[in-house]
């Protein structure tokens, strides 16, 4: 395994994850998804960057096929491995992009588990940068949805 594959991997089936949750939690997270048969890819990237875990996708959204996913939740993880890796990596495609946003986010709520903790301008602007995440730019739907990433 090699830097380059996991960028090239992330880029296609991988997707950076910023939850604001009810209980006013904020998760970070960082996965990669593939079929079953793949597995061995997932494990392989996980003992590569010597964190996250590995398990069966549930089925009860109506997922057809066998999935694994690859998943980083801890954030000590995502501070001291995952960003620093995609940051010395880069993307070449539009996954760089959600990856900017979520970079961003990251540090407005580092040290802050809790939305309340956010003022109203962080909160909005993590709010904004979130919801444009992990769209295909380049369809006409997607419009230029992380055209403030950078702008702050």
């Amino acid at each position: 395994m090699n830097p380059s594959y996991i960028v090239g991997l992330t880029e296609g089936e991988g997707c950076f994850l910023v939850s604001l949750r009810r209980d006013f939690r904020i998760d970070l997270r960082f996965f990669i998804a593939q079929a079953e048969g793949n597995r061995f890819l997932l494990e392989k990237v996980r003992d590569f960057l010597k964190v996250g875990t590995v398990y069966r996708k549930s089925a009860a959204r109506g997922n057809k096929l066998p999935a694994f996913v690859y998943e980083v939740t801890k954030r000590d993880d995502i501070f001291n491995i995952v960003i620093p890796f995609f940051t010395k990596n880069g993307f070449l495609g539009y996954k760089g992009k959600s990856f900017e946003a979520f970079c961003e986010i990251a540090q407005i709520v580092k040290g802050r588990q809790d939305i309340r903790k956010l003022t109203a301008e962080e909160l909005a602007f993590v709010t904004n940068l979130k919801q444009g995440m992990n769209k295909h730019y380049g369809s006409p739907g997607a419009g230029n949805p992380l055209a403030e990433v950078g702008t702050r």
